[in-house]
């Protein structure tokens, strides 16, 4: 079995927010940071939205990638 591992590099997020637009189960904005974050739980999204998520950050600060358990 596998699930997704989520995770944002907070170096290249610009903080559009875009992630927590498509995906606001797995990503807030940490306003205080300027930057998104994932969320606890985020690795139990629907693996098609995070993956929309990721696509469409614009510096690709997001990487979701299958870990076995």
């Amino acid at each position: 079995m596998s699930v997704p591992r989520v995770r944002v590099d907070p170096e290249r997020c610009i903080g559009t927010g875009d992630c927590a637009r498509l995906a606001p189960q797995a990503f807030r904005l940490d306003e205080s940071r300027g930057v998104s974050v994932p969320l606890p739980g985020a690795e139990t999204a629907d693996a098609d939205v995070l993956a929309e998520a990721a696509f469409n950050c614009p510096t690709r600060a997001i990487t979701v990638e299958k870990a076995k358990i």
